[in-house]
């Protein structure tokens, strides 16, 4: 295969690294930190009266996004800045009118704020316009916090970061008071006196679905445009040194009915993970027999199709920094996925010996290095081999200049040890650009080869480029990617390979004035179509959202229609249950339409309701199906949900019909302790597995995790059969020097 042709951006990369880093000016507003002298700070209880406060100048010029852009916001805010050597303190009063009328509606770490009221604050620490910390919480005082790279897009936004912080939040006559206490050795920035920041905020009033900021976020982007943040002056900052230990006792009780003995297992084991400050704005993390008991289940999913499904990652220690090692198309060609390391193909856990992790600022580059060994691995009950031992390396390196990036990465699995045969690695290579072309429109672009050793694998190539404009009318986009038949990143995500693809999307946003109960009106289209690489229609797909109208409470209803085309070259099967019955369509030509309402109430209400009904053809046959979400909350601290999924499926050569019922709850005891269950029923799985987690959280994510999970088969109804069962109990300290 020859070198895509897509653009002329990729011989930029290797220049580009080594351009001198700007940043454009932006009238923004200005803020002054508060210095705070001796051992004087304020007292950490959710109400900003402490004299400390008298100190810092207020700030209270919010602006309204939403609905009336451009509008000062209707409700007061209040946001102060304090600093002493060891912390920022930030000190929010949100005055509300109606402070009987506050909205609460989440209680757990890392909770969506969109449908509770909200405070939301962007730290910028390196005032680069691209970068930032973000830390928010609600009237219950949860802990909210995440990394923004690349002003998040392309999904560059990690909630997942787990930051040593405290804040406390109150329910006050004013309306309600939030304070922040951040440690700066919990940050990254570059040390020194006079030190200017990039900040915003952004508050949520959610009964008014009123959305405000401190520094005015044109329309159509969010909170994580990080360019157009306010400036806080006046930091002092001193040189960043910290060693973090997280030392782990873990025991399990795991009882497998489906191996041929009848044994319960029982085991124990202890780990460690160091987070070391090498310099402020570089980190160190090193883990040593990883564990990740405490790690949530996946959520079940229905393929109806003959590529694989994409399951997120959710392991804590692979989630911090995630975005640095980001290259490629999202879900579709990742050059890296951390799914890979410590998990086989069924998703049977593998155990990871050790590993370590360098990220941050390195003169001028963001640089991402990874090394982890993981165990030789066997199934307990035949005995074969899952995997052998393997060595991962990943090596990333970012030149930004302005809004612009510019970047190059390495990826590499080794096998080892003895079960590992005679030349068993794989390596891909990859550089990518995302050029601020205007002050609206990006180019993104990539080119990676992958290498594996002959005759089943070779060396083949991949590429995409695609050009996105966003404003307050609406975003469009168009791509082109190429993916080789031989190309192979074996320690990343490929959703198919040989094949060219060209796709196109816009999303019109209108606010009509003369109707102010409509929030937007916003159709949407978009089309897809791959060929093999002699040019034949392989898929297309084609997204024609005629109607989608969104009212001022939240609530959302619209239809949609879509038309596909497929045309597989040998026959796949599509459905089969656990007996061994399958539907099998046949390689041919296939072209089908299909129509589909979907529409939800106010998300924030106590009881909420959304629907999906799909009602058409499904290759030469016919589907009916719909998604039903039922979402009960009392108050803020009971969360619940049942889902129905169900598909019924008629085609000439079988039938079949699916269900998947998923049930979420959750309990918040404190914002730092919850239990959460969810129970999933899979028709064609024919099974019941239950996922019930205790977390008592202390700091930065850690304290005591009981974990229960059990699975049932359903074949039978008359019975059900227990197929497994565990208990897990673990313990994780913080140990902050």
């Amino acid at each position: 295969m020859n070198i895509p042709r897509l653009t002329a951006a990729w011989l930029l990369v290797p220049l580009a690294l080594f351009i001198p880093n700007v940043c454009l000016g932006q009238d923004v507003p200005e803020l002054t930190v508060g210095r705070l002298a001796g051992d004087a700070r304020p007292q950490i209880d959710g109400r900003v009266d402490d004299e400390q406060w008298s100190t810092a100048s207020p700030y209270s010029s919010f602006t309204q996004q939403e609905p009336d852009d451009g509008e000062p916001a209707t409700e007061r805010t209040e946001i102060r800045f304090l600093i002493d050597r060891q912390n920022l303190y930030i000190g929010v009063v949100s005055f509300d009118s109606e402070p009987d009328k506050i909205v609460v509606s989440q209680s757990r770490r890392d909770a969506d704020l969109s449908d509770t009221d909200s405070i939301e604050i962007l730290l910028d620490t390196f005032n680069d316009g691209q970068n930032a910390f973000v830390f928010g919480t609600n009237p219950f005082g949860i802990e909210y916090d995440g990394q923004v790279m690349g002003e998040a897009q392309s999904g560059r936004f990690n909630t997942n970061w787990d930051a040593d912080w405290t804040v406390r939040a109150q329910m006050t006559e004013r309306g309600w008071e939030a304070e922040f206490a951040i440690p700066l050795k919990t940050l990254r920035y570059e040390p020194g006196d006079e030190r200017t920041w990039g900040v915003n905020v952004l508050r949520n009033i959610r009964r008014k679905n009123e959305q405000v900021f401190l520094s005015r976020v044109p329309r159509g982007y969010n909170l994580h445009r990080v360019s157009v943040a306010a400036k806080l002056r006046g930091l002092s900052l001193p040189a960043r040194r910290e060693v973090k230990l997280v030392p782990y006792a873990v025991g399990s009780v795991n009882d497998d009915r489906t191996l041929r003995s009848d044994t319960v297992a029982r085991n124990g084991d202890v780990g460690l993970d160091v987070k070391w400050g090498v310099r402020a704005d570089l980190t160190l993390d090193v883990t040593v027999n990883t564990d990740f008991a405490q790690v949530e289940a996946d959520e079940q999913q229905v393929n109806l199709t003959r590529f694989p499904l994409f399951f997120p990652e959710k392991r804590p220690f692979f989630l911090e920094n995630a975005q640095t090692f980001q290259l490629g198309q999202p879900q579709a060609v990742d050059l890296f996925f951390s799914r890979r390391i410590g998990l086989s193909e069924s998703g049977a856990p593998i155990d990871i010996l050790a590993g370590g992790r360098l990220s941050g600022k390195l003169g001028g580059y963001n640089v991402g290095l990874l090394n982890m060994q993981t165990r030789e691995a066997r199934n307990d009950r035949t005995g074969e081999t899952i995997a052998p031992g393997n060595n991962f390396s990943v090596m990333r390196i970012q030149r930004e200049v302005g809004r612009s990036n510019f970047g190059a990465m390495f990826v590499n699995r080794q096998g080892v040890g003895s079960l590992a045969p005679r030349d068993d690695y794989n390596r891909a290579y990859g550089l990518d650009v995302a050029w601020q072309a205007t002050t609206n429109g990006k180019l993104f672009a990539f080119l990676a080869r992958t290498d594996s050793p002959q005759p089943k694998g070779g060396s083949d190539y991949a590429g995409r480029a695609s050009y996105t404009h966003a404003n307050a009318a609406g975003s469009g986009t168009v791509g082109y990617a190429q993916v080789g038949e031989r190309f192979n990143p074996e320690v990343g995500f490929l959703q198919r390979r040989a094949y060219r693809q060209l796709d196109t999307r816009y999303n019109l946003t209108y606010q009509p004035k003369r109707w102010p109960w409509i929030r937007r009106f916003s159709p949407h289209t978009n089309f897809t179509v791959y060929t093999d690489l002699d040019n034949k229609l392989e898929t297309s797909r084609g997204h024609w959202h005629f109607f989608d109208l969104q009212h001022r409470s939240g609530a959302r209803f619209g239809y949609l229609v879509e038309t596909q085309q497929d045309r597989p070259r040998l026959p796949f099967t599509v459905y089969q249950d656990v007996a061994g019955r399958r539907v099998v369509i046949p390689a041919g030509d296939y072209a089908w339409m299909f129509g589909m309402f979907e529409g939800n109430t106010d998300p924030s209400a106590p009881i909420n309701v959304s629907v999906r009904q799909r009602i058409g053809r499904f290759y030469n046959g016919d589907q009916t199906g719909w998604q039903l979400t039922l979402g009960l909350r009392a108050g803020a601290r009971l969360l619940s949900e049942i889902g129905w999924n169900r598909d019924e499926v008629t085609l000439p050569f079988g039938s079949f019909t699916n269900d998947l019922v998923p049930i979420k709850i959750a309990y918040a005891f404190t914002s730092l302790a919850n239990l959460q269950g969810l129970i999933q029923y899979n028709r064609q799985a024919s099974t019941i597995s239950s996922n019930i987690r205790l977390a008592l959280l202390n700091r930065s994510g850690t304290g005591l995790f009981l974990v229960y999970n059990d699975r049932r088969d359903t074949s039978d109804f008359t019975s059900d059969e227990l197929l497994g069962r565990s208990f897990i109990v673990k313990y994780t300290r913080l140990f902050d020097y």
